[in-house]
């Protein structure tokens, strides 16, 4: 496809980018098991793999924002599954428009992020400025990020309609307990280092630092709209993108019933190398086909209406083997509610209502950046025509008890999922004041095709 000399220029940034900064290939495995430091006894007992949003916690006080309505919540890490859960949740809902999640990194955790509703500029720092030095991007709903552990980043919503996101972290412990505020890094600091690292004289710091000890409890900030900047967003390899940007939508056959399923992997958004997402659309009583991940945990959370959701095999951190063979479910689970599935364990999901119209949106995150699962459908079901395990399904009866395939079966036509070309969404000078308009939307954007 031809490229005009504005995608030409942003080509040449991105291998430019790709030249100085050797981003490690997708992450292909988690980055291994860390304790959740959970030491209350009989753990093995918290066999629940959801958590509703009304029981978890809010780490800080941040009902003092938005008028009282903006909440933080974090799921507890030792109230399920075992204690043994690899990764955390936290949505956010009803952050105002120039309210600001304060600039922080976590230790031991990379975190994704998807905004579901709003419009949020975000930024993140690179310790060493490849392959760039700040990421700043605006994104609108359905967008994603994707922040490494230990880089320093905030983002800011920017919408009048404010901004509800979920964060999803590839690590066991609540963000409260590897979460790092630079606020509070300056604030313990002696006058003599924390005015040089500012370029202060110990005079000038005297005066600069009750401001910031103000803000050291929250982990949210207002910000004053008339000093508010835009900043030149990043093309090259940027940390945020927007959905319709990058998101492929899977065709594949056997993937459930009244389901739609769009993925964005490594491949779609090259900077996120270690973890990746697949959104569920499911209309009425529609239903997500069996899959076990075979390289990868899995967090799901509730967009919109409501869903069941089913694991199979849980973790008994012990020697109760009744626990591997035993089907955990959440069943009723709304907006920003949250269910975990533990690596090479099959799960499924429904729409739980099947009333008229009724429709629900889920996000599953993975901990890996390019996830490899096994369709049940497709292996062990007498729709596999492919051949393959038990002579291509048409032999599965002999490992089901005795059963027999019918001579046809209902399918749709072998799909393959498209691949798609790295795509960046870039903004024309013009598009400075555009920001409220939904992505993808009018005609101030263009896609350049890599």
């Amino acid at each position: 496809m031809p490229v005009s000399g504005a995608g030409v220029l942003v080509v040449s940034l991105v291998q430019l980018a790709w030249a100085q900064y050797e981003i490690p290939q997708a992450a292909m495995v988690p980055k291994g098991y860390v304790t959740p430091g959970c030491f209350q006894d009989n753990l093995e007992d918290n066999q629940v793999y959801y958590q509703r949003v009304k029981d978890m916690f809010n780490p800080h006080q941040t009902n003092t924002y938005c008028g009282g309505n903006l909440s933080l919540n974090v799921n507890h890490p030792c109230t399920w599954c075992g204690g043994q859960a690899q990764m955390t949740v936290g949505p956010v809902i009803n952050q105002c428009q120039w309210s600001m999640r304060a600039f922080h990194w976590h230790d031991s955790s990379n975190e994704w992020g998807s905004l579901t509703q709003g419009v949020m500029q975000v930024y993140l720092a690179s310790p060493n400025s490849l392959p760039w030095k700040v990421s700043v991007n605006t994104i609108g709903a359905g967008g994603v990020w994707f922040f490494p552990m230990g880089w320093p980043h905030a983002f800011l919503c920017v919408s009048e309609e404010g901004c509800n996101y979920v964060l999803t972290f590839d690590g066991p412990q609540a963000v409260a307990v590897n979460d790092h505020m630079l606020a509070q890094s300056y604030s313990s600091l002696p006058s003599k280092i924390a005015s040089f690292v500012q370029g202060m004289t110990e005079e000038e710091w005297a005066t600069a630092k009750p401001k910031v000890d103000s803000v050291v409890p929250d982990f949210y900030v207002n910000v004053n709209p008339e000093e508010f900047k835009w900043l030149e967003e990043e093309l090259a390899l940027p940390a945020a993108v927007n959905g319709s940007d990058v998101e492929v939508k899977d065709n594949r056959p056997n993937l459930g019933v009244n389901v739609e399923v769009w993925n964005i992997r490594t491949a779609q958004f090259p900077f996120a190398t270690q973890m990746s997402q697949q959104r569920i659309k499911l209309g009425s009583c529609g239903f997500r086909s069996p899959v076990w991940i075979t390289n990868a945990n899995a967090l799901m959370t509730v967009v919109s209406g409501k869903v069941n959701a089913f694991v199979q095999g849980g973790i008994s951190g012990g020697f109760d083997i009744a626990i591997s063979g035993t089907t955990y479910n959440g069943t009723n689970l709304e907006a920003n509610d949250a269910f975990y599935f533990p690596i090479r364990r099959n799960y499924w999901i429904e729409e739980a209502t099947c009333e008229e119209g009724a429709e629900a949106e889920v996000i599953v995150i993975f901990d890996v950046g390019d996830w490899v699962g096994f369709e049940m459908a497709d292996g062990f079901g007498c729709r596999n025509t492919n051949g393959g395990i038990a002579e291509g399904a048409r032999g599965v009866h002999q490992a089901l008890g005795g059963i027999h395939c019918p001579e046809t079966v209902p399918n749709e036509p072998q799909l393959r999922q498209k691949e798609q070309k790295g795509q960046l969404r870039r903004h024309r000078q013009d598009d400075a004041m555009s920001f409220l308009q939904q992505p993808g939307s009018g005609d101030t954007e263009e896609k350049v095709e890599l």
